[in-house]
């Protein structure tokens, strides 16, 4: 008797690896993804404009990185002591304008540079309820806490994803667009809304991947949702996938996407990281330090090797005397 379901992963006609730049953007889920990309030494870029869940707002800031546009003072509001945008998270806030327009249009400028470096692009959109301003008419990427009274909250369309997306995509045929659904719940919204919500949301992608060559779904929500299913995966606000379930997922990413040579390198580094992060009963004694110096002698190794990386803060994190 089987008692485990196991989520079909499709073969993909391209492969990540750490030679090229990967630009990510979308909910809390993207910055797992994100956060694992990082720690395994991957050029990334993750969430320019902080965490966005509504694919509409997602379209709009890959258009803004696309466009490399310089936000102005137009571009904010003031609200509680803060300058704030619409289209960012409240990571972007300052008592000061100045300094919100300076890490808004530092975070486009960086991306537009990935943009014009990358492969890959990775959208994991969240929820398709969406906040409409009602003096702007426009979708908003977050509410910053206004009175609920200035917003229209509604379900968008497949339609209205695919029309935001369309363009995008014809215009960067040579990029290849990866796009997942967050296995996070917005029980917020209600459970029979949330669920109405990842439909449009499947719904869509499938539209996308059916019309461009270059689009592909990574099935992470079936594979919480599907394969794990059990709370037991979940955080204890029940939402959250637990960091059990994260790497579960991480590790069939890895599978899909990363070839032999990526995945021994991974291993490399993963080795280093170990053993920067040993601490030892005596910093001082002579088998200690004889055990730093290998380490050293490894990861000078290794950069010469692979000279794209760099292991500055494990070379810290080895001399630096841990008690």
């Amino acid at each position: 008797m089987n008692f485990f379901t196991s989520v079909n992963i499709p073969q993909y006609t391209f492969s990540i690896s750490h030679q090229q730049p990967v630009l990510l953007l979308g909910s809390c889920f993207t910055q797992n993804i994100g956060h694992q990309l990082h720690k395994n030494k991957f050029s990334a870029i993750v969430n320019p404009f902080g965490i966005i869940y509504n694919p509409i707002s997602l379209a709009g800031a890959f258009k803004d990185v696309v466009e490399n546009k310089t936000y102005t003072e137009n571009d904010l509001f003031f609200f509680n002591d803060l300058w704030l945008s619409f289209h960012h998270h409240g990571d972007f806030s300052f008592p000061q304008k100045e300094d919100t327009l300076k890490k808004i249009n530092k975070n486009i400028a960086d991306a537009h540079l990935q943009l014009k470096k990358t492969k890959t692009i990775i959208f994991t959109f969240g929820s398709a309820w969406v906040y409409e301003h009602k003096e702007r008419n426009e979708i908003v990427a977050n509410c910053h806490k206004l009175p609920a009274s200035n917003f229209n909250k509604r379900l968008i369309s497949v339609n209205e994803i695919i029309t935001s997306f369309s363009d995008l995509i014809k215009k960067h045929q040579d990029i290849n667009f990866l796009f997942t659904v967050s296995p996070v719940r917005h029980i917020k919204d209600g459970l029979y809304e949330n669920n109405l919500s990842k439909s449009v949301l499947h719904l869509a992608i499938h539209e996308l991947v059916n019309q461009f060559e270059n689009c592909f779904y990574f099935p992470a929500y079936e594979i919480v949702v599907d394969e794990l299913r059990d709370y037991r995966f979940f955080n204890e606000d029940m939402v959250h996938p637990t960091p059990q379930a994260i790497n579960y997922v991480w590790n069939k990413f890895g599978n899909a996407f990363f070839d032999k040579n990526t995945k021994e390198l991974i291993q490399k580094i993963e080795k280093i990281q170990n053993a920067a992060q040993h601490k030892p009963f005596n910093f001082e004694s002579e088998q200690h330090q004889q055990f730093i110096q290998k380490q050293l002698s490894y990861i000078q190794e290794i950069e010469n090797q692979y000279t794209f990386l760099n292991f500055e803060n494990e070379r810290q994190q080895l001399t630096q005397n841990k008690k």
